[in-house]
């Protein structure tokens, strides 16, 4: 059984004629009669009854013409969301993303791509810069937001924000009352930061942060996700060195200051595989800023 025999037989069920179902559906009337005849014989009952001047529906004909309408509406709706997933006017984008990313840039970019695409899915998972390369890779992401610098011939990125160096402090702490924090003050301090990972990264700019003031901290504490650092911080267990966007982000317990010296600048990167030919994601990243 074809699509085409249950549209043949819709049309002569609403019709209840022949020749007039045949000309809705631009063929000949005895290729209509022909089609129905196969349908009649390959599901085994007979659909309609036959006279010289009328045609009716059998009690089995009215039982599938119900089911023969839901099955090619649901049909029909297939192909048109298809056909918008097709054109990027549907479909699901996968997004990764670090805090960092659901400050500013995320907000807009999915704004922008509600407006334009209302019927687009949208899948958010806040992880870390190496569990979103590693879903990149397992294409179990579209997109990922990370800081780190990334060289992987599969992968494309684009630098969406830019941010200097702040740290996170106490709110209870000496170093909550100064204008600015010198590293230096920030040597007996725990260092909550997240943990490194096989690309460049956040981690190794809050290093080389340290590195330039000559300071090496106490102990290092790891998170998977910078905004968890802030709890810690907001505990008084350390201090954490974020990017400047973090202002926006109020914690109870934690005061932000700037460093005394120019700091380093943390990007943020959109990063795709190179190979991904989904629509929705290519208008999504057009509504991404790109940073030069």
């Amino acid at each position: 059984m074809e699509l085409r025999h249950l549209r043949y037989f819709v049309a002569v069920a609403e019709q209840l004629h022949f020749r007039h179902a045949a000309e809705i559906m631009h063929v000949a009337q005895p290729a209509l009669s022909q089609q129905i005849k196969q349908l009649e014989e390959e599901i085994g009952v007979t659909l309609f009854e036959r006279s010289r001047h009328k045609v009716h529906l059998t009690p089995a004909g009215k039982a599938f013409y119900e089911n023969a309408q839901r099955i090619l509406k649901q049909a029909d709706r297939a192909v048109m969301k298809a056909r918008k997933v097709e054109f990027g006017d549907a479909g699901t984008i996968r997004i990764g993303f670090v805090s960092t990313a659901a400050i500013r840039v995320l907000p807009i970019a999915m704004k922008k791509l509600q407006r334009q695409v209302p019927l687009a899915e949208v899948e958010l998972n806040e992880l870390a810069a190496g569990e979103q390369v590693d879903g990149l890779y397992r294409e179990q992401l579209d997109i990922g937001f990370v800081h780190a610098k990334l060289s992987q011939d599969v992968l494309k990125t684009m630098v969406v924000a830019r941010d200097r160096l702040i740290v996170a402090v106490p709110a209870s702490c000496k170093l909550a009352r100064c204008r600015r924090v010198d590293l230096k003050d920030l040597a007996s301090w725990t260092a909550i930061m997240p943990a490194g990972h096989s690309s460049s990264g956040f981690y190794e700019q809050v290093r080389m942060a340290y590195q330039r003031a000559g300071v090496r901290p106490e102990r290092v504490h790891n998170t998977r996700l910078l905004q968890t650092g802030l709890l810690l911080v907001a505990a008084g267990l350390g201090v954490s060195l974020v990017p400047e966007s973090f202002h926006s982000i109020h914690v109870k317990g934690v005061v932000y200051k700037k460093l005394q010296v120019e700091p380093p600048i943390s990007e943020l990167v959109a990063v795709w595989r190179r190979d991904n030919p989904s629509p929705l994601l290519g208008r999504f990243i057009k509504n991404l800023p790109e940073l030069r």
